[in-house]
């Protein structure tokens, strides 16, 4: 293993990219030991007799919330949804997913504090102060992006297709509503972290203007607009409902934060722009 560079010692690329290789590796690891150990906790006993594996919960959290078990459709009538499975080795996928999140919740105290002590001797007192504050904060829309997307684009998306489908059956056959769960999963969780890093993007727009990165003339009624449309785009893309609800749904959701961040960043620019020429004027004296 090798030692940590002096804090006064300019280090060299190769020992920056060793330090690096070993802190990946440590999260590697992590994730490896997280996945076995969460995977096999008990997560409750069914009837005193067996046990049920935590690796099982989540597929179970999210098909409960996002699959009801009954649909009314929009022509009227109640059907019920049949849980049928997709191939003989779905059992396996919906297990692997499952562990792959796991060992992703498992594993992330490890990879945020191997993450902080690679970049923490190179920032400045008030810089660490900083990256403490916003990582948490960083961490904390994160999460509501995921729950956002289990508990209410997921659901949506999956109720108006649902909701849909019985109207192009003609009259005389029977319709059953067949859900496959590995799809189901599979979909919610690539939606939860799809949805977990898009609503990271206010907090970068707001620093970066709040910080002088970005101009805030950039962010014009005109250009707003478009970031509208591309939000109502993005939208379009993540939902395959074709009633339009998700598609504005998700898109106002995406845009609603950053409309806010665009604001609160510009103000910010302002006042920082207004601070640094009264420090001026009070120098020139």
């Amino acid at each position: 293993m090798s030692e940590k560079p002096p804090r006064d010692k300019e280090a060299t690329i190769w020992e920056h990219l060793e330090e690096l290789i070993i802190r990946l590796r440590r999260i590697v690891i992590a994730f490896i030991i997280a996945t076995a150990i969460l995977s096999a906790l008990p997560a409750g006993f069914g009837g005193g007799k067996l046990y049920t594996p935590l690796i099982t919960v989540f597929p179970r959290i999210i098909f409960r919330h996002v699959i009801p078990p009954h649909i009314t459709a929009f022509n009227g009538k109640t059907y019920n949804v049949t849980v049928m499975p997709g191939s003989e080795f779905e059992s396996i996928e919906i297990l692997t997913y499952s562990a792959t999140l796991l060992g992703i919740i498992g594993a992330a105290p490890v990879a945020a504090k191997e993450i902080w002590e690679y970049i923490e001797p190179a920032l400045y007192p008030h810089e660490k102060q900083f990256m403490k504050r916003y990582i948490a904060l960083f961490t904390a829309s994160f999460i509501v992006g995921v729950f956002f997307a289990i508990y209410i684009v997921a659901p949506l998306i999956y109720l108006m297709m649902y909701k849909l489908y019985p109207l192009f059956v003609p009259h005389g056959y029977t319709t059953i509503i067949k859900v496959e769960i590995s799809r189901v999963v599979l979909f919610t969780l690539e939606l939860a972290f799809a949805f977990g890093l898009l609503f990271e993007i206010p907090i970068v727009i707001y620093l970066a203007l709040a910080y002088g990165i970005l101009d805030p003339n950039l962010f014009t009624p005109t250009t707003m607009k478009y970031i509208f449309l591309g939000t109502m785009i993005i939208g379009a893309i993540i939902s395959p409902d074709p009633s339009g609800l998700g598609m504005v749904l998700i898109g106002l959701s995406l845009y609603a934060p950053l409309h806010v961040a665009v604001h609160f960043g510009k103000k910010r620019a302002m006042e920082r722009k207004a601070l640094e020429q009264a420090k001026a004027l009070l120098e020139e004296r």
